[in-house]
């Protein structure tokens, strides 16, 4: 259909139609006349459609009310009257993304599937969600999401329970994430960005209803709506079906949503504010330091993209001068950049230097050294090369416009066009990107980034220093005070007020409980199973066997870039020496080689590539965990005309780096340390279900000693004991450097299409030949005795639960219906009882095919009451009674769970697992046969293997110190890890 600027279409009008070359799109940008809604097409051939609505929500307090409502809104509405839609249609629809996001200015609701039924279904369940959603007349859903009084059955005691508050008492458990609300505060005082938008645990409990409703009434309107389609789909159709079905009942309205301008500072504001440690924690050294430039405004195309550049350069390379300034004279360990801390987009653009691990004293020196080196940026002028790797890093992710690797670009889209439109600018700002670029890429020479680093950050006085001081026992203190006041608040109600909360919440836990009725189910939308294709996608690759190495190709258009992957077999590294394989992979392309110092380097790979990293990874064979493959790989992307310099540096790296800085490699082992205590802290059922799956599987030890809680203890102990021990460390990393880059099982992968694969081919020798065949006696571990119940102790406020075994040891084999089982378990059992009565963020399972199954709790308040859930689950299944209507929703649910859309690279490295795991298409048919075909008889087949499996006891709950000693009786082990 042929759409006229200026004409109406189904109360849209047209305000404007612009080809973008840049999404090999065409953008139409729409106005509902009546209710003021904007909205924002970009069509394009990319069958993953999306839909977001997103609103500028901007609270003016810390309870976290648009956080909560972004939970609550998705609790029911009028048109669909089941008690959780959301988790109906994530369970039932072929969504290939399902979510809802609160930043610090904005609430955004996106939705996608390659399917046109499922999209519109999704489209229309969504949009009742945020205009119609039942929080009006159904008040326990503020008190499910946000907060409520639950008297704890343990200790008789009176305590806060709710999704989001548990959900922020784990993000506050992050110094990294107090700070990004600090350094909020400190630059835009008396704006909404002054206040935690996901809600501060202190403060949430304060929310009432009333104030709820209110905020929902003034920011969920149409006129403050930000409406974005994407992808191929039917426009008429879907603008059609927006304004009949809701838009069109809704007129325009006044909404005071605008975000405010904070005065520009006449001096650098100060701020020191505390996070907490245990008292048997050392506080020397762990202090955050921040400076803070805030200037300039998001919207602007031209310097955005500058900002960007200069912020990888200075803050996110390895190479940056800052960087390299600040840990030469000993101030922190690691610099944090602003996606470790969380950290969106604000009006105006935000340029935080964040040290970890510091003295806070350093503070003036801290600044003085970051404006020195400024002003030798001004003075002598930037290094050029260093410049143009920034530039062609930034390049690479606008084009690829993917950075979650999640297939989806249409989520990346809405971001970017949100960057511009939210704050009253153009909305195409930020996909127009070519014509900037190149005006930048122009000007390099001229003084560009000079003058930018003057105007902006030298000569601007907007601009905060947070210290962020660790104090002991912070957290004892005030849950002591909140206990008391809970305590107070307990004894002031009477008796009959006690029973009424009581009752109120045994009210609210058996409506969690509670199945929907026939009537309420039939509202949902439905998917006929005739919709789904029964066929398997086929990955076009092809296993090539050469002399030296097996190259398996997978043919696909990228657009001139190569994806090219090294896997080495890792087996001739011994038991000693594993955990020095994961240091390596940390390490190399951070060191000097013989031919240039490690920034040159650095500044070489990103100006002529797309990246090099290094990797561990763990193959097993199906149906066999204790058969695996253990690979280091070297993951890289170039364009294709520059494949020959790609396999040069990695020659380079791979056999000329030098291990003889001292200096350098102390500096990498405390940033590697700080970079995993913020993964053990904000993903420990990462570490936890390593932990538990390692007592079963020589995989997931395998994987433990390279990338989990042993490899920390690892580095830990390489930084306690490194002045005594560094020559020892050297020498094993050079041995294990020395062994691991050999010809023997050599695997070489390239995605890309017939010239990529040439121009790799007759160029690989360049690495190949100085590779040595030396044949090495392959090492195996062996399975693990003993069946410990840990408890690892880290800095967080709350548990991460998991609790796991190995089927296949237990004599039951993988099939495809196990998906479906992990499907209906996660909804039907693990989310009501885990996530809506116990107060976690979240519950979900883990299933391999080669026997490994674990259940994980995220964010959880629990931990004694989710182990019993977990070990309840068999009599969960064993009364399950779902009609065949059922069964075809949680069949359907799976299909767009196992089957996501992969990206280019991941299409790839999916035909590698095959390879090396002996996966045949013929397995991949059958598993999605086995998924179509299953029965509720063979769900019920399992209940058997649960128990089993959850008697065998392997537990590990990761968290919280006060709550893992207080139940420590549970445990055998409980160690501290941070």
């Amino acid at each position: 259909m042929n759409f006229k600027v200026d004409e109406m279409y189904h109360g849209f009008k047209l305000l404007r139609e612009e080809k973008i070359c840049e999404a090999q799109s065409i953008a139409r940008v729409f106005e509902h006349v009546k209710s003021g809604a904007r909205l924002l097409h970009l069509a394009n051939e990319d069958d993953n459609k999306l839909f977001s609505i997103g609103f500028r929500t901007t609270p003016t307090d810390s309870t976290g009310v648009a956080h909560i409502l972004e939970h609550s809104v998705l609790c029911g509405s009028r048109k669909f009257k089941a008690k959780d839609p959301f988790g109906d249609i994530e369970k039932s629809s072929l969504n290939t993304f399902l979510n809802a996001m609160t930043y610090t200015d904005k609430t955004i609701y996106p939705v996608s599937s390659r399917n046109h039924k499922d999209f519109m279904n999704l489209m229309d369940v969504y949009l009742d969600a945020v205009l119609h959603p039942r929080i009006y007349e159904n008040h326990e859903i503020l008190r499910q999401e946000g907060w409520r009084y639950e008297i704890d059955s343990n200790t008789n005691k009176l305590c806060y329970k709710g999704v989001v508050y548990s959900e922020m008492q784990g993000a506050v458990s992050s110094p990294e994430e107090v700070m990004a609300s600090k350094i909020y505060s400190s630059l835009f005082p008396n704006t909404t960005y002054e206040f935690v938008s996901g809600g501060a645990p202190e403060d949430i409990p304060k929310l009432t209803q009333e104030q709820f409703e209110k905020f929902h009434s003034k920011y969920y309107h149409p006129t403050n709506s930000y409406i974005f389609l994407y992808g191929n789909q039917d426009l008429d159709n879907c603008l059609k079906f927006i304004n009949e079905e809701y838009l069109d009942e809704f007129d325009r309205i006044e909404i005071p949503s605008c975000i405010e301008d904070t005065k520009i500072f006449t001096n650098i504001e100060e701020q020191i504010v505390e996070y907490s440690i245990s008292e048997e924690d050392d506080d020397k050294n762990k202090s955050f330091l921040a400076l803070n430039f805030a200037f300039g405004e998001t919207k602007n195309g031209e310097d955005y993209l500058a900002y960007q550049i200069l912020y990888d350069m200075l803050i996110e390379s390895s190479a940056s001068p800052i960087k390299e300034a600040l840990l030469k004279v000993g101030i922190g360990e690691c610099i944090i950049d602003i996606d470790e801390m969380n950290m969106d987009p604000t009006k105006k653009m935000l340029f935080p230097i964040v040290i970890k691990n510091a003295d806070g004293d350093k503070k003036d020196e801290f600044k003085e050294i970051i404006f020195n080196t400024l002003k030798g940026l001004v003075e002598d002028g930037i290094d050029k090369d260093k410049l143009k790797a920034s530039i062609n890093t930034l390049e690479f992710a606008l084009r690829e416009a993917d950075p979650w690797q999640i297939a989806n670009k249409g989520i990346e889209y809405n971001q970017r066009v949100l960057n511009s439109w939210l704050y009253d600018g153009d909305p195409l700002t930020h996909l127009k990107y070519e014509e900037n670029l190149n005006k930048i890429k122009n000007a390099i020479n001229d003084g560009y980034f000079e003058k930018f680093i003057e105007n902006n950050m030298i000569n601007n006085k907007h601009c905060s220093l947070v210290v962020l001081n660790p104090k002991k026992g912070l957290e004892v203190d005030k849950n002591r005070l909140l206990e008391e006041k809970l305590e107070n608040y307990k004894n002031s109600l009477s008796e009959e007020e006690l029973e009424k909360l009581m009752e109120r919440n045994e009210k609210l836990h058996q409506a969690q409980l509670r199945e929907d009725t026939e009537e309420e189910k039939n509202t949902l939308p439905k998917l006929p199973m005739e919709e789904i294709d029964r066929k398997a996608e086929k990955i076009p690759s092809e296993v090539i066997k050469n002399k030296d190495y097996t190259l398996i190709k997978t043919n696909l258009k990228t657009n001139k870039i190569a994806y090219i992957n090294f896997l080495f077999d890792a087996t001739c590294i011994d038991e000693g020496n594993i955990n020095y394989l994961g240091l390596l992979s940390d390490v190399l392309g951070e060191m000097d080689t013989k031919k240039r110092n490690y920034s040159k380097l650095i500044t070489e790979i990103q100006k002529n590539t797309g990246g090099i990293h290094f990797e561990n990874e763990v193959y097993t064979e199906k149906n066999n965990s204790m058969e695996y493959y253990p690979k280091f790989t070297i993951k890289s992307k170039v364009i294709s005309k520059n494949i020959s310099i790609l396999l040069e540096l990695i020659k380079e790296i791979i056999f000329d780096t030098k291990f003889d800085d001292s200096t350098r490699l102390k500096q990498i082992i405390q940033e590697i340390k700080s970079k995993l205590q913020m993964k053990l802290i904000n993903a420990g059922h990462v570490i936890g279900m390593n932990n538990v799956l390692s007592k079963v599987s020589c995989s997931r030890e395998y994987s433990d000693r390279v990338t989990g809680a042993s490899y920390y203890k690892f580095i830990c102990n390489l930084e306690n004991n490194f002045e005594n021990n560094v020559d020892e460390i050297k020498n094993k990393l050079s041995k294990v450097y020395k062994t691991i880059f050999n010809k023997n099982n050599l695997i070489v992968s390239i995605v890309g299409e017939n010239g990529e694969s040439d121009r790799l081919t007759s160029n690989i020798n360049t690495i190949l030949d100085s590779m040595n065949d030396s044949k090495y006696e392959p090492f195996k571990l062996e399975e693990k005795k003993g069946k410990d119940i840990e408890g690892i102790i880290t800095a967080s406020n709350v548990q991460y639960v998991i609790k796991g075994f190995n089927f296949a040891k237990l004599g039951y084999k993988y099939s495809g219906n196990l998906n479906v089982l992990e499907n209906i378990l996660e909804n039907e059992y693990l989310y009501p009882m885990v996530r809506l009565q116990g107060g976690a963020y979240g519950c979900y399972m883990n299933i391999d095919k080669n026997g490994n199954m674990a259940f994980f709790s995220y964010r959880d308040p629990s931990l004694t009451k989710t182990i019993d859930v977990y070990n309840e689950t068999y009599k969960f299944i064993d009364k399950i009674d779902f009609k065949k209507d059922d069964m075809d929703k949680f069949i359907i649910g799976t299909i767009g769970r196992v089957y996501e859309p992969l990206t280019l690279s991941q299409k790839g490295e999916k035909a590698v697992s095959n390879y090396i795991c002996n996966v045949t298409y013929e397995d991949t048919q059958r598993e999605k046969d086995e998924i179509l075909n299953t029965t509720l008889d063979e769900m019920k087949e399992y209940t058997n293997m649960i128990k089993e499996g959850m008697n065998e006891n392997y537990c590990t709950v990761v968290g919280n110190e006060s709550k893992i000693k207080e139940n420590s009786s549970i445990f055998n082990k409980i160690e501290k890890l941070i």
